[in-house]
């Protein structure tokens, strides 16, 4: 999870011992900000669970083994979700609890990804019959199905807004790379929206749009915003490298640091169950700074210390503050590195910037 501008950006859920094999995916926060509804996938299974914004609390609000996509009602009463219960993928409604599950829609192809309308009483959903994937829109209660796109295109990941639906869909492309489009809920006003490749886009309040990127060559997930008056761009969170956890300034509850000290800033990088940081790290990899790019590393001592007592030793590196990029408004480190099996990694931890010069740093 991450505030609208990228900041914050921290891990809700964490792999433990049990859930090695279990996979968790299409998070869909609810209206009101405070449950996250998400699958959870292991080898044999899928269903929709609950959670607090902050993590605690995990629940199973299925146990079909064939639930996924889940979307709230505005009101956050309602979730809808796609299930193969009963042998093809049709679209389901159940209470924010789990409770009153109803099947919505009854198919002969595959439903997925529904969205409700913004006054919750329609939805709308990708439809795979044969070789064409297109958006239907039905009432909840089962009534007024119709389909608002056709053609021989794949229209996926709807969106409902106030603005109509956004989708991302490979119609009109001659690369093959998904772009963003709109259409209204009537199947009028078809368009596409800028010239970004993306998928899952998802309306803000003000007409912009979020939008996953496709992966690049640096990324493992980007999320963009693309401002739809003038058709650009703006990278919201670049993620480059499997979520690790790190701590600045080991053993301080809060992290200051003065960008133009001429002292060495320390960062312990943590020791999970995963990753056994003094032994499994190509320290030769690891950057530090505003951006996580920024080749400030200095030195990573010798003798591991476990510096966050769990029983792990972890691995402590000092780095050159001032090489660290950061500027006034710099709200947090982010430290980046590869394992020796060539995966990449980052970490973030908050920082706070003051002009006072830290003693420790020059020790």
């Amino acid at each position: 999870m991450a505030a609208i501008d990228g900041s914050g950006l921290r891990m809700i859920s964490r792999m433990v011992a049990a859930q090695d094999a279990i996979t968790e995916l299409e998070p869909a926060l609810s209206p009101d900000g405070r449950r996250i509804a998400y699958v959870s996938l292991t080898a044999s299974q899928s269903n929709i669970w609950l959670v607090q914004a902050d993590g605690a609390y995990p629940v199973a609000l299925t146990e079909d083994g064939g639930s996924t996509s889940p979307a709230w009602s505005p009101d956050g009463s309602k979730i809808a979700f796609v299930s193969d219960r009963t042998g093809s993928n049709d679209v389901w409604i159940m209470n924010a609890d789990g409770s009153g599950q109803r099947r919505v829609t009854t198919l002969a192809g595959d439903a997925d990804r529904p969205s409700f309308s913004p006054n919750g009483d329609r939805l709308v959903f990708s439809y795979t019959n044969d070789d064409s994937e297109n958006l239907w829109v039905v009432n909840i209660d089962g009534s007024g199905l119709v389909a608002i796109t056709t053609g021989a295109s794949k229209d996926y990941e709807p969106n409902w807004g106030p603005q109509g639906i956004v989708f991302s869909s490979n119609r009109n492309s001659p690369s093959g790379r998904w772009k963003i489009w709109a259409v209204q809920p009537n199947g009028a006003n078809l368009r596409r929206i800028g010239d970004v490749a993306g998928h899952d886009p998802v309306w803000l309040p003000d007409g912009d749009l979020l939008f996953t990127d496709e992966k690049s060559v640096l990324a493992i997930s980007t999320i963009s915003r693309l401002r739809t008056a003038a058709g650009s761009r703006e990278i919201i969170v670049d993620v480059q490298g499997f979520i690790h956890p790190i701590d600045i300034r080991p053993g301080k509850a809060i992290n200051r640091l003065n960008p133009m000290s001429q002292g060495r800033i320390e960062v312990a990088i943590l020791s999970t169950q995963e990753v056994d940081a003094p032994t499994s790290i190509d320290t030769a990899s690891i950057t530090f700074g505003r951006t996580g790019s920024e080749q400030s590393l200095a030195f990573c001592d010798k003798k591991p210390r476990d510096v966050n007592a769990d029983g792990r030793p972890d691995l402590t590196c000092r780095f050159a503050t001032r090489w660290g990029q950061f500027k006034a408004i710099s709200t947090e480190g982010i430290l980046r590195f590869k394992n020796t099996k060539g995966l990449p990694f980052e970490g973030r931890n908050p920082v706070v910037i003051v002009s006072e010069e830290d003693p420790a740093d020059l020790k």
